[in-house]
């Protein structure tokens, strides 16, 4: 191996590394938040057309749950073609409005320990592999990992301005 093949695998393992940590390090610092979020101002909703709180958490969940599938099927195969969920069906279909808050926090954070432990060991060569989640155009398991981070932290930082605001 050259030492520019080694840097490009080692730069790719230090992406993950760091979208784990990201990962790691969010959910740390939220889980104690949440915490702190009494129940009934969790689930209170301030329109019909907005997320609670508490459907907000179920929502992050609920796309661990997808993009768990999506990591681990893509690390096997050549390309993957994965269908893209319907966020509010999902949010419905989960009851969050109504779930026990305490349980809706400790499985948010779980699953995303969970996703950072495969995020952080994914082998490098299989960043590449094209995922296309329908009816979007194709992308790498690399922007799945980054968009996923990022997608966690947009809602995070949306509950603390709500929070913020209340």
């Amino acid at each position: 191996m050259t030492q520019e093949a080694g840097s490009c695998g080692n730069e790719k393992e230090s992406m993950n590394a760091a979208a784990a940590a990201t990962i790691d390090s969010w959910i740390e610092v939220w889980r104690e938040r949440l915490k702190k979020i009494p129940h009934d101002t969790a689930h209170r909703k301030h329109s019909a057309d907005r997320w609670s709180i508490s459907e907000v958490v179920g929502h992050l969940i609920d796309s661990a749950c997808n993009n768990h599938q999506r990591f681990v099927r893509a690390q096997f195969r050549d390309s993957l073609v994965f269908p893209k969920y319907d966020q509010n069906q999902w949010a419905n279909a989960g009851h969050y409005l109504h779930a026990d808050w305490g349980n809706l926090i400790e499985l948010w954070y779980f699953y995303n320990k969970q996703i950072a432990i495969i995020i952080r060991d994914m082998d490098a060569a299989k960043l590449q592999t094209p995922c296309t989640i329908t009816p979007y155009d194709t992308c790498t398991l690399q922007f799945l990992v980054t968009d996923y981070a990022d997608h966690m932290i947009h809602h995070l930082n949306k509950i603390d301005e709500r929070l913020t605001r209340d």
